[in-house]
């Protein structure tokens, strides 16, 4: 079973696909001066909710990229059942591969600047988004110890540091304006989320050819959560603003 597959399957039953809230990610875009009629681009939009949110809250339009087509279609639906389909527009696409159609107020990515190879490498392939004045609203895991086990570093090692975040983003150019933290609640409730979309795949498919593979990665990402993910990691979203 290909990743995305195993991702989908897990975050089925989720409308935000990270550690995080909806008052979070409405204080986030306030803070980042979001009103109606701002552009806003978001990569790895998942399944839309941020900018249905933003859409409703605060008037923006723009579009969310996903390389997951799935991912796209629910998009899609949701932001038709709130009506904002001609405001908001969604595309399936290889964040890599596309180039800026325009200059955007704001480009949010919660959780996957991985795309880039982490935080620094986000930063500066969405500020060619931008207008000279443009925000960005990111969502990062950082390390919430600076003890951390060197077999759980070696798997994330594009994980920084909260002082390394704040510098990375002066080095680009940009002041953090707010942060908003997961809570221990928040990463219990997202990391049940998978689990439970996991073991409803596994009630559905109980005989399937995939079963032990779904199961396997079950098992995988409790053990890690339960060992080390509680204690070392953190998850926060940032609201950046140009010097």
């Amino acid at each position: 079973m290909e990743y995305f597959d195993l991702i989908s399957i897990s975050t089925s039953g989720m409308a935000i696909m990270n550690p995080t809230t909806p008052e979070k990610v409405t204080r986030a875009g306030a803070v980042a001066g979001l009103s109606a009629g701002d552009r806003v681009v978001e990569f790895g939009c998942g399944y839309g909710t941020i900018l249905a949110l933003w859409g409703k809250r605060f008037g923006i339009a723009g579009r969310g990229l996903d390389i997951r087509e799935d991912a796209c279609r629910r998009a899609v639906a949701l932001l038709e059942k709130e009506g904002l389909s001609s405001q908001v527009e969604i595309a399936r696409a290889d964040v890599l591969n596309e180039t800026p159609d325009g200059r955007y107020d704001c480009a949010a990515c919660i959780g996957s600047s991985h795309i880039w190879g982490g935080f620094a490498g986000a930063i500066e392939a969405m500020s060619a988004w931008l207008k000279p004045d443009g925000r960005i609203v990111i969502g990062e895991r950082y390390w919430a110890r600076d003890n951390v086990p060197p077999e759980f570093a070696r798997q994330w090692r594009d994980v920084l540091t909260e002082y390394e975040i704040v510098q990375a983003a002066r080095d680009a150019g940009f002041d953090i304006a707010a942060t908003f933290r997961a809570s221990p609640d928040d990463w219990d409730t997202y990391e049940s989320g998978n689990w439970q979309g996991l073991l409803a795949w596994l009630r559905d498919h109980p005989d399937g050819t995939e079963a032990d593979e779904v199961r396997e990665y079950l098992y995988r990402i409790q053990d890690e959560y339960a060992a080390y993910g509680r204690e070392y990691m953190g998850f926060a979203i940032y609201v950046l603003v140009p010097f």
